[in-house]
């Protein structure tokens, strides 16, 4: 954890000499192996299980970029700690309450975290083994790759806000492989939705639970949500109100629920798309580790599931093994977007709705401050409108559409034409064209509009194919409005684009 590590703190400069780089190859060395030892937990499991498993404890790499989130960003930083204390609390009860009626959880629980726990989250991540010991000596092991990754996810944070690093790039590649060098380590090949959906034991948790789901699936929009602002702004104060707006939208999601709880598991290239384009690899696993706290879930939910312990451990080999049940890129991409935007928590930048108001004053309760009502990019006044960057979005669509050799190449393509030619699809063009041409006759409209936002996400399909994707470069008109800043910000509410 987070303060177990303090005394590793590391000051290096990034200027990316041989020396320095030495330097910090052997102390993240002398980390791993500190934490292999340091961490190494004797684990008296429950009965009918193996006497004793050892594990190892999972140790940050070190470096200057260590906590700069948390220092910036301190509400996000504290409710992604309270998010660790809601995963635990539902495993614990899972396991040491099999019993218990489901208003257990989705009522007593789900008010206690809603209302007391991430209104007030703690101010640093806690041991986990401190709310949930039994969960925690059942299985070790699946504890410490969610712990592994969480230290992932925690340092990427920092990596992308920290405006020191030149080379994030680089930066991000070095995080990586040092997650990679754990046994602990989820895989970086995407994993199709069937470990999730069609095991035997599949579904049983978010059927029993479905307010509670809803809640973990809201931690998980956010978690990944937080990645775009760091990509898509340039600076401090864009990306300080870029994340109070996400803020907003997650305390929205909570209220009258489950009605405005993501009815889908967020997939992190449809909610972070310029995230997926950039560290695929980094997506792949989130979505990995996401994927797993459903399955474990269910597991411990489906009285079907006899050796609880066996199947978790099961299902932590399929995970962190880079064949078992794997899919393609091209394939994860698509089943991100089948699932819809909408369902899966909405866009991290872009069109938002209004800020809630219900909630109590930012000062009593900091880590859900409501936003000012001027999102960055954004100088509309209605809600709900469409922001420029996204009319430059439909402004390149448009000339896509009309480009020859593209159209050209829906119909050479079967699955593209039969998409095309799609009658719903058709109106939305229709429509799209329209806008484009009277920018006030229809953005409140399709701004609220889910058919025209499949229509888009279509033509994303279109951005993936490589002979649109050379086309575009040599027509001068299509490749400034596709590079246009306000474009790539905006697109963020879209699905997936690939250059």
């Amino acid at each position: 954890m987070p303060d177990q590590t303090t005394d590793l703190r590391l000051v290096v400069r990034h200027d990316g000499s041989d020396g320095i780089r030495a330097r910090l190859r052997a102390r993240r060395r002398v980390a791993m192996a500190v934490g292999l030892v340091m961490g190494a937990m004797a684990v008296a499991p429950a009965p009918g299980t193996a006497q004793f498993e050892r594990v190892s404890h999972p140790m940050y790499l070190p470096a200057q970029h260590n906590w700069v989130f948390r220092d910036q960003y301190p509400a996000l930083d504290r409710l992604f700690a309270a998010f660790d204390y809601g995963h635990g609390i539902l495993y614990e009860t899972l396991w040491t309450r099999p019993d218990a009626p489901p208003t257990l959880l989705e009522e007593e629980i789900y008010e206690h975290l809603t209302m007391d726990v991430l209104r007030n989250p703690p101010r640093m991540h806690m041991p986990e083994q401190a709310f949930m010991p039994r969960y925690a000596r059942l299985v070790p092991l699946a504890k410490e790759m969610f712990e592994w990754s969480h230290i992932l996810h925690r340092q990427t944070y920092d990596i992308l806000a920290d405006d020191r690093i030149v080379d994030k790039d680089a930066a991000m590649a070095e995080l990586l492989d040092y997650y990679l060098t754990s046994d602990l380590a989820f895989t970086d090949v995407p994993k199709g939705m069937a470990i999730m959906d069609e095991q035997y034991f599949s579904k049983e948790f978010r059927q029993q639970y479905p307010k509670f789901n809803g809640l973990i699936w809201a931690y998980h929009w956010l978690q990944v949500a937080v990645y775009e602002p760091f990509l898509l702004y340039d600076t401090p104060e864009e990306r300080q109100t870029a994340t109070k707006a996400l803020l907003a939208r997650f305390w929205q999601m909570l209220e009258n629920p489950p009605a405005k709880l993501p009815t889908e598991m967020p997939m992190t290239a449809a909610v972070a798309p310029e995230f997926t384009e950039r560290y695929p690899r980094f997506a792949a696993i989130f979505d990995n580790l996401h994927m797993m706290h459903d399955v474990i879930s269910d597991i411990l939910v489906s009285d079907q599931v006899a050796d609880k312990r066996a199947e978790i451990y099961r299902q932590a080999d399929l995970f962190r093994d880079p064949e078992a049940m794997a899919v393609t890129h091209e394939e994860w991409i698509a089943m991100a977007l089948a699932h819809g935007l909408d369902a899966q928590g909405g866009p991290a930048v872009g069109i938002l709705p209004p800020a809630p108001t219900e909630h109590a004053e930012p000062h009593e309760h900091p880590a859900h401050e409501h936003p000012p009502h001027e999102q960055p990019d954004h100088d509309h006044e209605r809600p709900g409108m469409m922001d420029p960057g996204m009319e430059r979005v439909m402004a390149f669509l448009v000339r896509l559409l009309d480009d020859p050799v593209v159209q050209q190449r829906i119909h050479a393509v079967p699955e593209l034409h039969e998409a095309w030619a799609d009658p719903a699809v058709q109106e939305h063009l229709a429509r799209l064209r329209r806008m484009h041409g009277d920018h006030e006759a229809e953005h409140d409209r399709v701004a609220e509009d889910a058919g025209m936002r499949r229509a888009v996400g279509l033509l994303s399909a279109l951005l993936d194919d490589r002979h649109v994707q050379d086309r575009i470069p040599v027509v001068p008109e299509l490749h400034e409005a596709r590079e246009d800043p306000g474009a790539r910000r905006a697109r963020s509410s879209r699905p997936l684009w690939r250059d």
